[in-house]
């Protein structure tokens, strides 16, 4: 799990070279309804729209995530992934490309929940988006 969250951030931070950094305390700051093309770190990060990494240690919210990685220690949770991946204890996502966790919820998964892992149907070219 530990190499598997790492090569996320990796990826993450490769895809957003030349860009921002942003450090969040907590939830509710000023920067949580703009775009970002970079990482966001923090105890608690919440972003409208971004490219990159979101890396927080109790918990994640973003509403899209074009491509990189969202990881959090607790609890991620996105309502669209197109390119990347989510990793945490507890991840939700109305769409996403990839999750690992213990527990998974995507609308668009191969199954709505499913332990441990869970993709999107189409990811394999499983038909239209």
């Amino acid at each position: 799990m530990k190499k598997i969250v790492a090569l996320c951030f990796a990826v993450a931070l490769a895809a957003s070279a030349n860009a921002g950094c942003w450090w969040s305390w907590w939830v509710g700051d000023d920067k949580a309804d703009q775009a970002l093309r970079g990482c966001q770190l923090g105890i608690a990060a919440e972003c409208k729209d971004m490219s990159g990494a979101q890396v927080a240690l109790l918990w994640n919210r973003l509403e899209k995530l074009h491509a990189g990685a969202q990881v959090a220690i607790g609890y991620c949770n996105a309502k669209k992934i197109q390119n990347g991946c989510q990793a945490g204890f507890v991840n939700v996502a109305d769409s996403a490309s990839l999750q690992i966790g213990l527990l998974n919820f995507n609308k668009t998964g191969f199954l709505p929940f499913f332990p441990f892992f869970n993709f999107d149907k189409h990811m394999f070219g499983g038909g239209e988006k």
